[in-house]
């Protein structure tokens, strides 16, 4: 993020701003539901943390979902490999299944989401676009962007 614009920039700084005063960050598990569970790649994690969250990140040695089930998560963001966040949301009553998973935080309390890998990885959002994308996922009180239904959806359970 580099070459950001005036524009780009404000935005950036309308979010950090907002969260200035959170204190206590959520942690984020943004994952990819593959086998045994992956984490997002590395520009996400940095999205993540300028959204206002922590990201989860898979310590040497520990496999992935060990890893996941151990750091309890507040929020988890399934990003599928493919595809919308509807033919995605098939993948979830499989990660309920898993043992540990329904007693994470982030199910506990209803903070399960899936963003639409054809949006958040196309050519349509920039890194700005993505970060206002998550910190809406992150905090949805305090940030409306608009892309709830377009670039992710909530899972109830």
């Amino acid at each position: 993020m580099l070459n950001l614009t005036e524009y780009q920039r404000e935005r950036l700084e309308l979010i950090e701003h907002k969260l200035k005063f959170v204190t206590d960050r959520p942690l984020v598990a943004c994952i990819t539901p593959a086998g045994n569970l992956k984490p997002a790649e590395g520009y996400v994690n940095e999205l993540i943390g300028l959204a206002g969250g922590k990201a989860l990140l898979f310590s040497d040695g520990q496999e992935g979902y060990d890893a996941f089930i151990e750091q309890n998560p507040d929020v988890v963001i399934i990003l599928p490999e493919s595809g919308s966040a509807i033919s995605a949301m098939s993948v979830v009553p499989g990660l309920l299944d898993e043992a540990g998973f329904g007693n994470i935080k982030a199910v506990k309390n209803n903070r399960l989401y899936i963003l639409d890998n054809d949006v958040f990885t196309g050519e349509s959002l920039n890194e700005v676009d993505k970060t206002e994308l998550l910190a809406e996922i992150i905090y949805p009180k305090q940030f409306i962007f608009g892309y709830e239904g377009q670039g992710w959806i909530k899972f109830g359970l």
